[in-house]
């Protein structure tokens, strides 16, 4: 089969808006683990190893290591921002990483990554956005 410069534009096309189109269906992922006090102990212990270093131990985005970053950690502390995220975005942000920070699709499960979203809503006391 003989690929013509239409429809190779087509398929090419294809490719660079399909990531966008998925990317898109993270922010209406709803979070499956209920933030009851098991989830959000587990949670802790994850960010405790995972993300602490550059988040803060109190989630203000002033880890040792996040000081040498541009931009900074997310500060989980700013209501404000926090009430407008929702779980699919910070999932989203977990699992494909943020620049600077890395992803975690393949070093964390989606189930511990549920529990980190429940562990960091408590730093603001925030539900997630609707």
């Amino acid at each position: 089969m003989a690929l013509y410069p239409s429809k190779l534009a087509f398929f090419i096309g294809l490719l660079v808006i399909s990531p966008a189109f998925s990317r898109g269906s993270f922010a209406q992922k709803k979070n499956p683990i209920e933030a009851n006090q098991e989830s959000v102990s587990k949670g802790q212990t994850i960010f405790k190893k995972n993300c602490q270093m550059c988040h803060g131990e109190k989630g203000m985005g002033d880890g040792p290591a996040g000081q040498r970053m541009n931009p900074k950690p997310a500060n989980f502390t700013d209501k404000s921002g926090m009430e407008k995220m929702t779980d699919g975005e910070l999932f989203q942000a977990i699992t494909k990483g943020k620049h600077p920070m890395p992803a975690f699709e393949h070093k964390l499960n989606e189930t511990d990554r549920w529990h980190v979203i429940n562990f960091i809503r408590t730093f603001a006391g925030t539900a997630p956005a609707k």
